[in-house]
């Protein structure tokens, strides 16, 4: 300590007996670099709690603010130089809380003859910064590129913000300042979709109003954002910064006692809620800290105190929105993407003309085997043709890819990996009778019972949907019959097969094989045949009477009791509309619609700013709609309550507003009282803005309580 410089009366610097200080710090910063070369110059803006230790006396918490300049050097790609000039203000009253009890006495001055001062310390700052994890440096894909690009642009894609705005303060019991309502807004810029930077300015009411008559007190600072993710609808965001509490020379605090400014440091939670393309409605709950003197003794040293802030207000853009990374990686890569797609379909159509025309050249073979009535051959054919088809069925999936996403286009060496596989698998069929040994032909004929038997289990399980059902049951049963032909024609021909080339016991066995095994697929035919048809005759009952229980997917219903309707039961499909199935005969049920939050404020009995959620159910058999709701309340007084309501749409022509009417009653506490109540409500959906957006009005106990609110619906 050293206190050469106050003036004081009867100081003297040989008798004085200077003390260590040890200062502490801790707080957090934003930066931003300038260029991405070796040699990089960098800005820092912060805020934070810093501890001076006097010896032998308390421990003394400021808040400060910080801003620097400095210098990055790239020492290797993992390891940084950085070299900073900061400046740290903060307020502090040094003669109070450092002089000792002793040297006040000596010099005849008392705590009264010194002020709290704005203090700007300079300093400078070297570290040594390592980056650890991450991909390899210098090794960048496209994306990582595209990254690079973007924030090359310097200020390309930058958008002017400007909200103005309404805020609550409730500041720490134990604090001398109010509580106070504030008028002002915040100011700045988007960097991109996801950081932006805000100055702000606030002037206090009077009489804890919402007013436009200002009190002797003002805020002003800076406030990073950052949205917490890239969604088009309805986002969170975080909040942190800093300021000044700047309270005028005729500010008086509580108990009228005179109030000093004071630094402070912010951090929360907010949300935006669009309007449309560049409106927004932006809110949010802060914690403010602060250092001031406690209300029990205005004397003593500095205290951190905690205050709540709460804000709320409309979020212009201005500008044009900057480019995402994706589609700046998207539009570098849109050439070779071209290039790639042209020669992928040319191969693509190679690949289908080559297919079809095998599947042509086999079902003029399978034609053959079944005029011939050669069961080994159909089967065989059969067997191939359904690879054909397979890779056919393969190469338009990649096609339909291909064609369907730019961005994830296939890949070259994706389609010959295709062309290799099934080249690998399809033979082509020759034209004259193929042998077959017995194994193998027992392995084709169980595999064609399989693919009846899963034809027919997909029939009975219902997984084929009720309209193709029949089509499907005559192709099976048309299957059925041709095998069943050809096996009986086998049976009495079995000289169909070309034994020349195999020994005779071959030939007896194979006969004998045929015999067993036409048994077995004759049982199974009849078998299978019965199924069907009691399955058809399952699905006319079912054509006939029908109970229903399943409705419109789309609609969360809380209670609805089976309906049973034989006369028209086709006509409620997934197209039937929430209104017509409202509008059924039946019990009355409440249908779920969706959720909606509102701000508004309160004006009568106690002006307060209020924070809501309703839910909306539609009622069966009805047009009206039930609104049970919660809010909550701060301001003149801390209000709370609940009720039940009931809304009514009013039909218009216009689709740009919606008005609606309604009534309710509820309970709560208003105006520091608790209490019952009724509501009378007018209100208007306003899809012309947005589809879920409106305000209304509310009347409580005729005029008493009045509240105009401005909501948004959420769609879960």
């Amino acid at each position: 300590t050293n206190f050469d410089n106050f003036g004081l009366a009867n100081y003297n610097p040989d008798t004085f007996s200077s003390r260590e200080v040890n200062l502490t710090r801790w707080g957090g910063e934003f930066k931003a670099n300038i260029g991405t070369k070796k040699l990089n110059p960098y800005v820092t803006i912060g805020s934070g709690v810093q501890k001076l230790e006097l010896d032998g006396s308390d421990k003394l918490e400021q808040i400060y603010g910080s801003f620097g300049l400095g210098i990055k050097v790239n020492i290797t790609p993992r390891a940084v130089f950085n070299l900073e000039a900061k400046n740290t203000s903060y307020n502090f009253n040094a003669g109070s809380s450092l002089l000792t009890d002793q040297d006040k006495l000596d010099y005849g001055i008392t705590d009264a003859d010194f002020d709290r001062d704005r203090l700007f310390n300079w300093g400078i700052h070297g570290s040594l910064q390592f980056y650890l994890g991450g991909r390899k440096p210098g090794n960048l894909t496209a994306l990582d590129r595209a990254y690079l690009d973007k924030f090359k642009g310097g200020l390309k894609g930058l958008q002017l913000i400007l909200e103005p705005s309404m805020a609550y303060i409730k500041f720490n019991d134990n604090s001398l300042y109010r509580d106070t309502y504030l008028l002002g807004g915040y100011a700045g810029f988007d960097f991109n979709e996801y950081i932006g930077l805000r100055g702000f300015y606030f002037q206090t009411t009077q009489n804890e109003e919402l007013s436009t008559k200002f009190d002797e007190m003002a805020m002003y600072g800076m406030e990073f954002r950052a949205r917490l993710n890239d969604g088009n609808g309805v986002t969170p965001y975080l909040m942190l910064g800093g300021g000044y509490l700047n309270a005028y020379a005729n500010y008086m605090g509580k108990g009228n006692v005179t109030v000093e400014s004071s630094e402070f440091a912010t951090g929360g939670l907010g949300l935006n809620i669009p309007l449309g393309k560049r409106l927004l409605i932006s809110g949010g709950a802060r914690a403010m800290i602060t250092s001031g003197a406690d209300i029990q003794d205005v004397n003593a040293t500095d205290d951190l105190q905690t205050h709540l802030m709460y804000t709320a207000g409309l979020k212009l853009s201005l500008g044009k929105k900057s480019t995402a990374p994706q589609e700046v990686y998207d539009e570098n890569l849109s050439k070779e993407l071209a290039l790639q797609q042209a020669e992928n379909n040319s191969k693509i159509s190679q690949l289908k003309a080559s297919y079809q025309d095998e599947i042509n050249a086999l079902e003029n073979d399978l034609q053959k085997a079944y005029d011939e009535n050669n069961v080994e051959k159909a089967v065989a054919i059969l067997e191939d043709k359904k690879k054909v088809e397979e890779s056919l069925e393969q190469v338009d999936k990649i096609d339909e890819v291909n064609k369907s996403s730019k961005i994830k286009a296939v890949a070259p060496s994706k389609i010959e990996e295709v062309v290799t596989s099934v080249e690998k698998q399809t033979e082509v069929v020759p034209n004259e009778m193929m042998q077959m040994t017995p194994a193998e032909f027992e392995v084709l004929i169980e595999r064609i019972l399989n693919k009846i038997d899963h034809e027919a289990d997909a029939i009975k399980t219902n997984s084929i949907d009720s309209e193709n059902k029949d089509i499907q049951i005559k192709a099976l049963q048309d299957r059925i019959d041709r095998l069943e032909k050809l096996l009986l024609d086998t049976k009495s021909n079995t000289g169909s097969i070309d034994a020349s080339n195999l020994q005779q016991a071959q030939v007896a066995y194979q006969n004998e094989k045929i015999e067993e095994l036409s048994h077995q697929i004759l049982d199974k035919i009849n078998t299978l045949s019965g199924e069907i048809e009691e399955n058809s005759n399952k699905i006319n009952d079912i054509n006939q009477q029908s109970k229903i229980g399943i409705i419109n997917p789309e609609v969360n219903v809380v209670q609805l009791d089976s309906i049973t309707n034989t006369d028209n039961v086709e006509n409620l499909s997934e197209e039937t509309n929430t209104e017509d199935l409202l509008n059924e005969e039946g019990p009355e049920s409440f249908v779920y619609l969706n959720t909606s939050a509102f701000v508004g404020v309160n004006l009568g009995g106690a002006t307060t700013g209020n924070l809501g959620l309703r839910l909306h159910y539609a009622i069966t058999n009805s047009s009206l709609i039930f609104m049970p709701e919660a809010f909550l309340g701060f301001g003149e007084a801390t209000t709370f309550g609940g009720s039940g309501n009931l809304i009514y749409p009013i039909k218009m022509k216009s689709e740009k507003v919606e008005p609606y009417v309604g009534a309710g009653i509820g309970v709560g506490k208003i105006a520091d009282k608790g209490q019952g109540f009724y509501n009378v409500i007018l209100g208007a959906n306003l899809p012309f803005l947005n589809e879920n957006l409106y305000v209304d009005y509310m009347m409580r106990n005729t005029f008493s309580y009045n509240q105009i609110a401005i909501g948004y619906k959420f769609n879960f």
